[in-house]
């Protein structure tokens, strides 16, 4: 890509990174938000499945430049979207009742529209009185919130783990006459060893989120 008066791969790698960086700073927010609500995956078997496409059509140019593998499989595409409802002919049936507005749907549509019309008027006219309120997505402030959650989460289980501790050290030294006190004890410990492996689990996490966000320009 072109920039200012010269392209970008004549640039030094310095400022690559610089302009990689802006571009990642100003998708950053629509990129984090997409995929926090929907995350996108990749089925696998579509890779095993392109890569057998793509190695048919290289063979297929290699012996013959004329070689056009959209060509072959056409008409195999048009009889799968043909026999996809079943049969040719119901498929056609379909296709002329979504462009005559005949179809279930379509009829569904137009008995609830008077209804659907009225509610978004009242809603509307509500918002208009000061009813409703909007509410704004902010991004900056989800992620702070979920920042702040693991942060507390991670001070809420070392207070615990100190707590927990203490006793177990307690039952030992001041209470090792109170009968079940070794038993009890020991439980408080085991509950302090879980404890204290996830303290760290969470400070991990903590990081992790925040690389995630500093690599899209991004901090929470």
């Amino acid at each position: 890509l072109k920039r200012d008066k010269g392209w970008e791969n004549e640039l030094s790698p310095e400022e690559q990174k610089r302009i990689t960086r802006e571009r990642r700073k100003k998708l950053g927010e629509e990129f984090l938000s997409l995929n926090r609500d929907s995350p996108f995956i990749f089925p696998p078997t579509w890779t095993f499945v392109l890569r057998a496409f793509f190695s048919l059509d290289g063979i297929g140019k290699t012996l013959n430049p004329r070689y056009d593998l959209t060509k072959i499989m056409l008409p195999y595409l048009k009889e799968l979207i043909d026999l996809k409802d079943g049969n040719a002919f119901k498929t056609t049936l379909l296709r002329i009742g979504k462009r005559l507005g005949l179809r279930p749907e379509d009829v569904y549509q137009v008995v609830t529209q008077p209804r659907r019309t009225a509610k978004i008027e009242d809603i509307v006219a509500r918002l208009e009185k000061g009813d409703f309120k909007l509410r704004v997505r902010a991004l900056d402030v989800e992620r702070q919130n979920e920042r702040s959650k693991l942060v507390l989460r991670n001070a809420y289980e070392a207070i615990l783990l100190g707590l927990v501790f203490q006793c177990g050290i307690s039952l030992i030294t001041v209470g090792s006459g109170i009968k079940g006190s070794r038993i009890l004890s020991k439980l408080l410990f085991g509950a302090a060893s879980i404890l204290a492996l996830r303290v760290p689990l969470n400070i991990r996490k903590v990081q992790k989120l925040d690389k995630y966000n500093e690599k899209y320009g991004m901090k929470a």
